[in-house]
């Protein structure tokens, strides 16, 4: 009787050991949760931004995601409309391929000029991490030469009109037709560009980030707006 009380507590202590081994091994594999996106792009997200000059120029304006179109690769294109006051808007193409942010095509409203950068442009790694460097050379709007490197540091906090953010500084420096300019981004975590400076010349405008919406799309909303053609 005593043998085999024994040999049931071993069975017993056994199960228990494997249920704990098991239980360990799903906490092991368990998946370190996404990276934050510093570059969200989806059909409606707005942003409105606050900008002013070193001449003491001041503007708002807002970028809205106005057209997801997918493309036969299967890549989405995302057509962002920005708006300054009553001029005519900008519109612009970024998609996400190959751990980039691309951006694709430019186009001015009010005289029809447009431009596909070739090749396209590398804009930012997608996703962003402290130390990353990237360089594009090409051609953007008539024929206009761009060569720029750039590179991230953070994150740091960020305290813009809109809030206080986890961001990414992403500095470019930039030769167009001969002319330096140094680009200086921060990009908040899952919610985009929160501020901006644009040093050329004597020449110096920044930008913060005012408010932002993500609104919530109704069940199918997006898959119509990608099947839309003609756009």
């Amino acid at each position: 009787m005593r043998n085999l009380s024994m040999l049931l507590l071993a069975s017993l202590l056994a199960a228990t050991l494997q249920t704990q081994a098991q239980t360990a091994n799903k906490t092991a594999v368990r998946k370190p949760p996404p990276p934050p996106d510093y570059f969200p792009l989806r059909y409606k997200y707005w942003w409105k931004y606050h900008s002013k000059t070193s001449a003491g120029k001041e503007d708002t304006y807002t970028l809205t995601d106005i057209h997801d179109d997918r493309q036969e690769d299967k890549t989405i294109w995302h057509e962002i409309e920005t708006k300054v006051g009553t001029f005519p808007p900008i519109h612009d193409w970024y998609s996400k391929e190959k751990g980039m942010v691309v951006y694709q095509r430019t186009e001015y409203v009010a005289n029809g000029m447009k431009a596909d950068f070739v090749p396209p442009r590398q804009y930012i790694k997608d996703p962003l991490f402290n130390g990353d460097s990237w360089h594009w050379e090409g051609k953007g709007m008539m024929g206009t030469s761009i060569d720029e490197t750039s590179t991230t540091t953070g994150p740091e906090d960020v305290e813009v009109p809109a809030g206080k953010f986890k961001s990414m500084k992403v500095v470019t420096k930039l030769t167009q037709n001969g002319s330096p300019v140094t680009k200086t981004y921060w990009y908040g975590a899952n919610v985009g560009l929160v501020k901006s400076k644009t040093e050329s010349g004597t020449v110096t405008s920044e930008a913060e980030l005012l408010e932002y919406k993500f609104p919530k799309l109704e069940p199918g909303e997006l898959e119509a707006e990608l099947n839309k053609t003609g756009q």
